[in-house]
C-alpha cells in the first residue's frame, strides 16, 4: 500500500522531456524512488538511479515522438487529473506520475489537478464522494475539448458518481479510466470490473497495462472483461514530485490510462472538428492488436500514437439508399387474345362434334339399310 507520509509537489512545471531516442540512454531515478521524500526538497541524485531500458520503451511502442511531429500536441485540450494529487498539498506521488507522463506525451495540453485519494497510515482509499464532487464540478462547465483521466478508481460505486459521468459524457468529455487498482484486489479476482468505478457507462475508456521486452502484465494486471485498449509503462518518461527526470519501473494500469488520456489530446487537438466518440473510435481503431492480445488484459489492443494520427480517415461507407422496388411491368395486350381464345373453343367444339359423328355414323348407316 502507499505510504501515508506527506509529500511535497511542485506546481506546474511539467513540460516534455524529450523523444525515446532521447531519453533512452539516460540514467535517472525511478519514479517511485520520491514516494517516501519529506523534505520538501529534491531528493539526492544517487537515490534508487537506474538506466533507462533503451529498447523497446513505452513510447517508442506506441510511436509517440513520431505522433508529436504530426500533431499540434494537444494544443487546446483539457485533460482533468483525477488522482492523488499533484499540487504542494499531496500526500502521494502518484498523480504527479501520472500528470508527468501526459505533459509528456501532450506537452501543449492544459492540466488540472483533482486529488481524490485519501491517504492513511495503513491504507490508502479512493474517496467516492470526493471523486464525484470532482466529476460534477467539472461537469458545470464546457466539456468539450475536456479529458477526464480517473487513474484511481473507486473501490465503490454511487448513482451520484455514475450520474457525474454520465453528465461529462452527454456534454462531450472524454472519461478515461484505470482498468484496476491494487488497492482493491483479492487472490479470488477473476474479473475485477465489477469492483472498478464508475463504470456503468459504456463509453468510459477503460485502459489496461502492456508489457515490454523487460516485465510481464499477467503478473501485475488485474483481468477486466471492460478493458477497452492497452498501454505499456514500464519504462515510461515522467516527472518527480520536484520537476526532476524520473522512469516508471513498474506495469500500473493507472500510469497507462494517463498515457491514453495523453495520446486521445494528440488525436483531438488535431482533429479539432471530431466529436468525443470519433476520437475514441479512432483510438481503438488503430490500437495495434494481434492474436491471442484480446480480451480482460488488452481489449482493442495497445494504442498507436502515430497510426491513430497519421493513418488515412476510414470514410464511412456510403449508405445504402433505399431503392423502391421496381414496378411489375403491366401486362401487355395480346391483340390475337380474343382470336385465340376463340380458336381454342371452336377446336374444341369442332373436336367434340367429330367424334359424335364418328360414334353415331354406324347407327345411321344400319337405320338406312333396313328402310
Amino acid at each position: 500500500m502507499r505510504s501515508a507520509i506527506a509529500l511535497a509537489a511542485v506546481v506546474g512545471g511539467l513540460s516534455l522531456l524529450g523523444s525515446p531516442a532521447a531519453y533512452a540512454a539516460e540514467e535517472r531515478a525511478v519514479c517511485k524512488a520520491y514516494e517516501k521524500n519529506t523534505g520538501g526538497a529534491p531528493q539526492k541524485a544517487e537515490t534508487q538511479t537506474a538506466p533507462v531500458p533503451t529498447t523497446a520503451a513505452p513510447f517508442a511502442i506506441m510511436r509517440i515522438s513520431e505522433a508529436q511531429e504530426v500533431s499540434k500536441q494537444g494544443q487546446g485540450i483539457r485533460v482533468a487529473v483525477v488522482d492523488s494529487g499533484y499540487s504542494r498539498s499531496a500526500k502521494d506521488y502518484h498523480g504527479t506520475v501520472a500528470a508527468g507522463l501526459i505533459s509528456q506525451i501532450a506537452p501543449k495540453a492544459k492540466l488540472s489537478d483533482h486529488a481524490v485519494l485519501k491517504v492513511g497510515q495503513e491504507k490508502s482509499t479512493v474517496d467516492v464522494k470526493q471523486m464525484t464532487a470532482q466529476l460534477n464540478s467539472l461537469a458545470k462547465g464546457n466539456a468539450k475539448g475536456l479529458i477526464v483521466d480517473v487513474g484511481l478508481p473507486a473501490t465503490q460505486g454511487s448513482s451520484g458518481l455514475d450520474a457525474a459521468v454520465d453528465t461529462l459524457i452527454k456534454k462531450g468529455a472524454i472519461v478515461v479510466m484505470a482498468s484496476d487498482w491494487s488497492g482493491i484486489a483479492t487472490d479470488e479476482d477473476r474479473d475485477i470490473s465489477p469492483k472498478v468505478f464508475p463504470n456503468a457507462n459504456d463509453s468510459v475508456v477503460t485502459v489496461s497495462a502492456s508489457g515490454t521486452w523487460a516485465s510481464d502484465p499477467e503478473s501485475a494486471v488485474l483481468p477486466n472483461s471492460e478493458t477497452d485498449v492497452a498501454a505499456p509503462t514500464y519504462g515510461a518518461a515522467s516527472k518527480t514530485l520536484f520537476g526532476q527526470p524520473c522512469w516508471v519501473d513498474s506495469v500500473t494500469t493507472s500510469f497507462a490510462s494517463a498515457e491514453v488520456a495523453g495520446v486521445l489530446a494528440l488525436i483531438w487537438s488535431t482533429n479539432r472538428g471530431w466529436s468525443a466518440d470519433e476520437v475514441i473510435d479512432r483510438l481503438y481503431g488503430t490500437a495495434s492488436g494481434r492474436e491471442g492480445q484480446g480480451g480482460r488484459f488488452w481489449g482493442a489492443g495497445v494504442v498507436n500514437a502515430y497510426d491513430a494520427l497519421a493513418r488515412p480517415a476510414v470514410k464511412d461507407d456510403e449508405k445504402t439508399q433505399d431503392v423502391e422496388p421496381a414496378p411489375m411491368a403491366k401486362e401487355q395486350k395480346d391483340p390475337l387474345a380474343t382470336v385465340r381464345e376463340n380458336a381454342i373453343w371452336w377446336g374444341i367444339g369442332g373436336g367434340g362434334a367429330l367424334g359424335l359423328g364418328l360414334v353415331l355414323r354406324p347407327l345411321f348407316s344400319r337405320r338406312k339399310g333396313s328402310m
